[in-house]
């Protein structure tokens, strides 16, 4: 496969599937994701604690807790990659997105290399006894652990790069099954290990083990469906790596605006209000977001459908497919808001035992949080899809930054409910930038979108049908 020919073949516009079933495969793909991860929270827990008992696994959470800072070094190539090589091979450019594919895989494998030799030297040297008050581990052991772990997220973030070649060749939902059944798998094995009478580092083997074979297998399988992408250095470009450094850059941005919205509005209503005013608040933005998790069904299930759009240069489609994925988003989170308006204080008070007071008022607004959030989330995909999505990662980082100030001001006289508005403050502003920036790539106006926010989305009208389906 190394000849030009073998990556410029006639590439067709659309696979033999209709769009629509892709787009439900991705969406039932995507939908694999939260339930694995809720079995893998509630299943795993009780047996590790039966295991090991309070101590011991309060000692795994904190050294497990460490490496996972380490999971920023793929800088955000794995997205941006994926959104590029899936509007190249669109364009029938598969040339260009092996140079893409290559030029990720090659930076992301030494950023990643650099970060676990940092990781081997300097792990010796930290107290980590002390620092953790660990219980049942010595300093020696914790540091083999916190290394073993970070060899485990170092090994992982080869997932990222090989899910864009999935993602690129309409291959989206097979490729997010496969990362669903790693994680399951991984945790069957290492939970295994504990209740058989393994030690914290036995188990952080095992999830290294089983994530190892994953990947290779997952690699294999990528060449194999799409014997075009190929491993290695002969195609990689500075340039490309360049080209995707601003993008990749605005996918940190994400996560890292999400963590000051998240921990930072933690820390400012304790420094405020104290401990139980945190108790209360977190557990309402909790419930509140319980549904959240469909939403990002949609939003994930439709981002390579819309990178390939875009591709193919189908602004008409592009624009159905964006306003589809908003009225999903509007619909999904009103009935759950509805629902949870009513039906929350008795969830509330069965899930905690009334052992926290129900904040009405807080409550009422973080529902309403979560739907303009789910409208503007929905959104940024659109500007994702393409790697056009720098501003707004900066400006979400940003207004973040601003909430915590407006929540500072509002908190003393307010209490909780002043950082519900200053949340709500927050998206609002979102909602309203992303929506223009959706309108724009999509060259839609706001009169027509506004009337289709009000029809009930029906996906086999919104999509066409491939050609020879």
């Amino acid at each position: 496969m190394s000849s030009e020919t073998s990556i410029h073949p006639q590439i067709p516009g659309r696979t033999s599937d209709s769009l629509t079933r892709r787009l439900l495969r991705g969406f039932g793909a995507t939908a694999l994701s939260p339930l694995v991860t809720a079995v893998v929270q509630l299943g795993s827990v009780p047996l590790l604690l039966h295991a090991w008992g309070p101590a011991k696994y309060g000692d795994w959470l904190l050294l497990a807790a460490i490496p996972t800072y380490m999971s920023f070094s793929d800088l955000g190539f794995g997205d941006a990659s994926g959104s590029d090589m899936s509007m190249r091979v669109a364009a029938r450019d598969r040339a260009g997105a092996l140079e893409t594919f290559q030029s990720s895989w090659v930076l992301v494998t030494i950023v990643s290399f650099v970060a676990l030799l940092v990781v081997s030297l300097s792990v010796w040297w930290m107290p980590w006894r002390a620092w953790l008050h660990l219980s049942s581990v010595s300093n020696h052991q914790a540091a083999m652990i916190v290394l073993v772990l970070a060899a485990y997220i170092a090994v992982s973030q080869q997932d990222g790069v090989a899910e864009s070649g999935y993602r690129s060749d309409g291959h989206f939902a097979t490729g997010t099954i496969w990362i669903s059944v790693q994680r399951l798998g991984e945790t069957v094995a290492a939970t295994l290990v504990a209740l058989l009478g393994g030690s914290l580092l036995a188990v952080a083997c095992a999830y290294l083990a089983v994530r190892c074979v994953g990947v290779v297998a997952y690699a294999i399988y990528l060449c194999h469906l799409s014997p075009w992408i190929q491993y290695g250095i002969r195609h990689a470009r500075m340039k490309t790596i360049k080209k995707l450094a601003a993008p990749a850059m605005g996918f940190i941005a994400f996560p890292l605006g999400t963590a000051v919205s998240l921990q930072g509005f933690t820390i400012v209503i304790g420094a405020v209000l104290g401990p139980i005013a945190v108790v209360s608040f977190s557990t309402l933005r909790t419930l509140s977001r319980v549904t959240y998790q469909l939403v990002i069904v949609v939003k994930h299930g439709i981002w390579p459908e819309l990178s390939r759009t875009f591709g193919e240069g189908d602004i008409s489609m592009a624009r159905r497919l964006n306003r589809f994925a908003w009225q999903a988003s509007l619909g999904i989170s009103v009935v759950s808001t509805a629902f949870l308006w009513f039906a929350g204080p008795y969830v509330y008070h069965v899930w905690l035992h009334r052992q926290v007071a129900f904040d009405a008022s807080c409550f009422h607004v973080l529902l309403l949080v979560v739907v303009v959030n789910s409208l503007w989330d929905i959104g940024s995909v659109i500007a994702m899809s393409i790697n056009g999505h720098c501003r707004i990662a900066v400006l979400y980082s940003a207004a973040a930054c601003a909430s915590l100030g407006l929540a500072w001001i509002l908190l003393p006289t307010w209490g909780t409910l002043g950082a519900a508005v200053a949340l709500l403050a927050m998206d609002g502003f979102m909602t309203v930038f992303v929506l223009r920036t959706a309108l724009k790539y999509t060259n839609d106006s706001l009169s027509d979108f506004s009337g289709s926010l009000l029809s009930i989305p029906r996906l086999p009208r919104i999509v066409e049908i491939a050609p020879g389906a």
